[in-house]
């Protein structure tokens, strides 16, 4: 009697193996396993792990085989609910577990407010305030008034490089007549910048070239051009102004004087030689 080819064999297996992974699976679909998830969460600092997991949007109902094929479905919801998440990645581990990693918005700098400090992230949001005591050792305070410039300047400062960011105290907005985003940094090495916040992020960078050759407290100008000072070079220059000025005022109140007292004494002549012209017509 013939063998069977070698390929009817292969065929059988191969029928056999599928039909017992079909089975496999469509006994786990129908048992509770499908439907039990492990999530575990990385890479949270800020957030709380019970909320971003709930944030997700999985639902008990949910099969793993939903998890596995839309992920990026509930990457987005995490996304569009938590302020903190920059980015978030469900990762699946056999046989039920997951874990999402996530990357929070780095902390840019904090506003003060008569509740506490507010956190501002380096895309602009703002999170919930926090108290002295939660506070890094350091941090760039922000003394901005509008919404609008609060955001761009925070965005600016995010593309800067980070150890720059790190050296500045306070920042606050600076009264200029030719400036309107004239802003003043206070540093943490005792000197100030003034730079406008539109050029913020191309102009500070040359702080760190020429910090180490300024003297302590140092005022760099960054308006227009750039140029280092001291407060009393300005106190000096700005009472030099007001002398001159003041001098300035007070020769102009003497010429003035002077053309006044000249005016009468013309008038007083002129009236004299009427008063003699007519003496002598008489």
């Amino acid at each position: 009697m013939p063998k069977p080819p070698r390929k009817d064999y292969w065929q059988a297996a191969m029928v056999i193996i599928i039909s017992s992974i079909v089975l496999i699976a469509s006994l786990f679909m129908i048992s509770p396993l499908s439907r039990q998830k492990e999530i575990t969460v990385s890479g949270n600092k800020n957030a709380i792990e019970s909320q971003l997991i709930e944030e997700l949007g999985i639902k008990k109902s949910d099969y793993l085989t939903t998890l596995l094929f839309q992920a990026s479905r509930f990457e987005r919801n995490l996304k569009s609910k938590d302020k903190w998440v920059k980015e978030a990645k469900l990762v699946y581990h056999f046989p039920n577990q997951f874990t999402l990693r996530v990357k929070e918005y780095r902390i840019i700098a904090y506003r003060q407010t008569d509740k506490g400090y507010v956190p501002i992230l380096e895309n602009g949001t703002r999170v919930d305030t926090v108290n002295a005591s939660e506070l890094p050792g350091s941090f760039v305070t922000i003394n901005l008034d509008q919404e609008k410039e609060v955001r761009k300047l925070v965005q600016k400062l995010a593309k800067l490089d980070k150890s720059l960011v790190d050296s500045i105290k306070v920042i606050s907005s600076v009264d200029s007549s030719s400036t309107k985003d004239l802003l003043l940094l206070e540093m943490k090495d005792n000197n100030s910048v003034r730079v406008p916040l539109s050029e913020i992020d191309t102009k500070l960078p040359y702080y760190s070239k020429i910090k180490k050759n300024l003297t302590d407290g140092s005022i760099v100008d960054m308006e227009v051009g750039l140029y280092s000072t001291t407060a009393d070079i300005e106190a000096s220059i700005a009472k030099h102004k007001t002398t001159a000025t003041t001098e300035s005022s007070e020769n102009a109140s003497n010429d003035e004087n002077t053309d006044s007292t000249q005016a009468s004494e013309a008038n007083s002549q002129e009236g004299s030689q009427s008063v003699t012209q007519a003496t002598v017509s008489q």
